[in-house]
């Protein structure tokens, strides 16, 4: 699957400079492995409400429907109904990688933490996405419901 790929790419990314690592390549390895983590979200939501079987003219714009500040402010709700579930250990990563992913991608100051701490983020996204594999089908078909439609 495609988050794997990323996944991998985030790892190898934070291990990629022997020594100490250059502040891009940790940069680069916690933005993937946010990454990761939203495109298995963009899967799920395009899988379980058309199918990825069906033409990519009807997949893609499913897919594409997620929207990073909807899904946050989602299992943000989601987390506060059910703290101890499954979707809130979902969120609660998703919600630190997006936090950490801005800081890496847009604040110019040198990071505050080096090679452990990213490795740490790429375990955490690595994690989520396999959470999200292991939901029930209820779960997933409710989770993906959740994250693409909007609350009125």
């Amino acid at each position: 699957m495609i988050d794997d790929d990323w996944l991998e790419l985030a790892e190898h990314l934070a291990m990629l400079d022997p020594g100490r690592p250059r502040q891009a390549s940790l940069r680069k390895s916690i933005s993937t492995a946010y990454y990761a983590l939203f495109h298995s979200l963009a899967y799920l939501c395009a899988d379980q409400l058309v199918g990825w079987r069906k033409p990519w003219n009807v997949f893609k714009p499913v897919y594409r429907a997620l929207h990073h500040g909807l899904a946050k402010k989602y299992l943000e709700r989601a987390a506060r109904a059910e703290p101890a579930g499954r979707i809130a250990q979902i969120g609660s990563v998703f919600m630190a990688l997006q936090e950490v992913r801005h800081q890496v991608d847009y604040d110019p100051e040198p990071l505050p933490f080096g090679r452990k701490a990213t490795l740490d983020y790429c375990a955490r996204a690595r994690f989520a996405v396999e959470t999200i594999r292991a939901l029930s089908a209820e779960n997933k078909l409710a989770l993906a419901v959740g994250l693409i439609m909007r609350a009125r």
